[in-house]
C-alpha cells in the first residue's frame, strides 16, 4: 500500500521485538528508518532484513534527540512513529482508515492521534489506553520534545492549534508486561534518566510529573504525593497530562488511608472530567470505603454514562463497563438488593467472560442466598474462560458450596485438575470423610500442596464420630499453609487440647 509514509524508530537490543513490528507494518509504509543507539544484538541485522535505513548514533540519555534523528532522515511526507515493542493492528479498519486519512487529509491537519493500547500483568488480562500523536506530516517544525517520556504534539499545537485529530488507528503496546518491564530494568533506567533531566531544569513540570508517575508506579506514594498535590494546586487542564494528575493524586490519598481527602480532590474536579470514567469510578470506590453505598451508585452511572469517551483519557481496560457494574453489583449487595446485585454481575460477565471479580462476587451471592443456579444460568449465557473457571474454585469453597463443584464437575475437570486439593477439599465439605481421606492422602508430602493436605488430613483425623459438618477445611487450611513453619507450629500447639473442635471449625 503506498501511502507515503516513513516509519521513524529509534532502538537498542530490540532483537526479540524487532521482527513482530515489522511484520505487521512493512506493506503499510514506504521506507523504514532506524535509530540505533547501541545495540550488540541481532537488531541492526534484523532491520536490514526489511530494507531499513540504519542510523548508528551514540546514546546520550536525551530520548527526544534519537527520535528527531530519525524524523530528519524521512523522505515520505508523512512519518509515523512505533517503538520496536509496538505492533500495527492489521485489520482491515486500520487499513482502510489510514488511506481515507491521507488521501483526503486536509491543510489544517498536522497529524493525528492514535489509540496506544497497552498490555499489562502476566499476559495482557489487563489494559490501559491512551492517545497519542504518532502520524503526523514530515516538516521542520515538528519535532519531539523532553529527554524523557517524549511527545511531539506540543510542536505542532504550537504553530496549528487544532491541528492535531482523532485517527481512530490503533497500536498494541507490549511494553508494559512484567516480564518486559523485569527484563529491561524499565524503573531504574526512568529514575536515571528524570534524575539527570531535572539536573538541569529541576522546576520543569513535565520532569516533576514523570518523577511522581515513577513513585507511583512503583507504589511509594509519599514520594509521589510530595510532587503530585504542588503540582495540582499548579497546573490546568490545558497541561495535556491533568486528568491523569488529578487521578494518581486521589488514588495515592486512598492508599495512605485517606478516603475524604481523596473524595475531596475527585468532586472537586468532577464537573470538569464527567467524561472520564476511570476517575468517575474511583469517587465511587472512595464512596464505598467510606460506607455511602448509595452515593457509590449515583457515581456509577455517570461513570457508566461516560463509557463512550474513555478513549479521550488514560483509561483502565472496563472502565465504564464491566468493572463498574461490578461496583454497582458491590454496592447493591451492600444494601441488601440481591436481584439487582446478580443482574449487575451477570451484565459485567456479558461484557467481559472474563472478569473473575464479576464471577467470584456472583459465587459467592449465590451461595450467601442460596440461589446456585444463578451461576448455572449464568456459566450457560456466557462461555467462561478456563482461568475463571479455575479461580472460582476456592470461591466456591470458601462459600461452603461443595455441591455447586459436583453440578459442574464436567465444566471443572481441568481447573480441578490444576488443583489437586480441591476434590478432597469438597468430599470434607459433603461429609464423605473416607473419600476425602483417600483424595488428599496422595498429597500429603508434597512440596507445594503438602502443608495444606496435611492439616485437612489432621482435621478429618479428629472430627467427633458420627457427625458431617458443613464448615469447609478450605479457607483456613489455606491460611495456615500460606504461613510461615514457625506459625503453623504454633497454631496446631494451639488447637491440641481441643482437637475435636478445632476440627468442626476446620471442616
Amino acid at each position: 500500500m503506498q501511502t507515503g509514509i516513513s516509519l521513524c524508530m529509534i532502538v537498542k537490543d530490540e532483537a526479540r521485538s524487532l521482527q513482530r513490528c515489522l511484520d505487521a507494518i512493512q506493506d503499510v509504509v514506504d521506507e523504514i528508518i532506524v535509530v540505533d543507539t547501541g545495540s550488540t544484538d541481532e537488531t541492526i541485522h534484523i532491520a536490514r532484513r526489511y530494507g531499513a535505513v540504519v542510523i548508528s548514533a551514540a546514546w546520550t540519555g536525551d530520548f527526544s534527540a534519537a527520535r528527531n534523528l530519525s524524523l530528519a532522515a524521512a523522505t515520505h511526507p508523512w512519518i509515523l512513529v512505533l517503538d520496536a515493542d509496538e505492533v500495527w493492528m492489521q485489520t482491515e479498519h486500520n487499513l482502510a482508515e489510514m488511506k481515507r486519512l491521507l488521501t483526503s487529509s486536509q491543510d489544517d491537519v498536522w497529524g493525528y492521534w492514535i489509540q496506544v493500547t497497552s498490555l499489562l500483568g502476566m499476559s495482557g488480562e489487563e489494559r490501559v489506553t491512551d492517545v497519542v500523536c504518532r502520524l503526523f506530516r514530515n516538516d521542520p517544525r515538528i519535532a519531539f520534545q523532553g529527554m524523557i517520556h517524549e511527545e511531539v504534539a506540543s510542536s505542532i499545537l504550537s504553530f496549528a492549534p487544532w491541528g492535531v485529530v482523532d485517527s481512530g488507528l490503533e497500536i498494541i503496546h507490549y511494553g508494559y508486561l512484567e516480564h518486559v518491564i523485569v527484563g529491561k530494568n524499565k524503573p531504574e533506567r526512568n529514575m536515571r534518566l528524570i534524575r539527570s533531566a531535572l539536573q538541569e531544569s529541576p522546576d520543569q513540570p513535565e520532569l516533576l510529573y514523570a518523577m511522581a508517575a515513577e513513585w507511583f508506579q512503583q507504589a511509594r506514594y509519599d514520594e509521589a504525593l510530595k510532587l503530585l498535590q504542588p503540582l495540582l494546586a499548579k497546573l490546568t487542564p490545558e497541561c495535556g497530562y491533568h486528568s491523569d494528575l488529578v487521578l494518581k493524586t486521589a488514588y495515592a490519598w486512598r492508599e495512605r488511608s485517606r478516603p475524604e481527602r481523596a473524595l475531596a480532590i475527585v468532586e472537586e474536579w468532577r464537573a470538569v472530567y464527567a467524561d472520564f470514567p476511570d476517575l468517575l469510578e474511583l469517587g465511587a470506590v472512595l464512596e464505598l470505603d467510606q460506607g455511602r453505598d448509595a452515593a457509590a451508585l449515583d457515581w456509577l452511572k455517570q461513570a457508566k454514562a461516560a463509557a463512550s469517551t474513555a478513549s479521550r483519557y488514560t483509561s483502565v481496560s472496563g472502565a465504564g463497563t464491566y468493572r463498574s457494574l461490578t461496583l454497582e453489583g458491590m454496592a447493591h449487595e451492600r444494601l441488601g438488593c440481591w436481584q439487582e446485585a446478580a443482574k449487575a454481575y451477570t451484565a459485567a460477565l456479558a461484557l467481559q467472560p472474563g472478569s473473575l471479580s464479576a464471577w467470584q462476587r456472583l459465587l459467592l451471592l449465590a451461595a450467601a442466598t442460596g440461589r446456585p443456579n444463578a451461576i448455572a444460568s449464568a456459566a450457560q449465557r456466557i462461555s467462561l474462560p478456563p482461568a475463571a473457571w479455575q479461580a472460582l474454585i476456592p470461591a466456591a469453597l470458601d462459600a461452603h458450596r461443595p455441591e455447586w463443584l459436583s453440578r459442574h464437575a464436567a465444566s471443572l475437570s481441568a481447573a480441578l485438575r490444576a488443583q489437586p486439593l480441591a476434590a478432597g477439599l469438597a468430599l470434607a465439605q459433603l461429609g464423605e470423610d473416607a473419600a476425602a481421606r483417600a483424595a488428599l492422602q496422595p498429597w500429603a508430602t508434597h512440596a507445594q500442596h503438602g502443608p495444606e493436605a496435611a492439616l485437612a488430613l489432621w482435621a478429618l483425623g479428629h472430627k467427633q464420630p458420627g457427625e458431617h459438618r458443613t464448615r469447609a477445611a478450605a479457607g483456613l487450611a489455606r491460611g495456615v499453609a500460606a504461613s510461615s513453619p514457625a506459625q503453623r507450629e504454633a497454631r496446631q500447639q494451639a488447637a491440641a487440647p481441643d482437637a475435636a473442635r478445632a476440627a468442626e471449625a476446620l471442616l
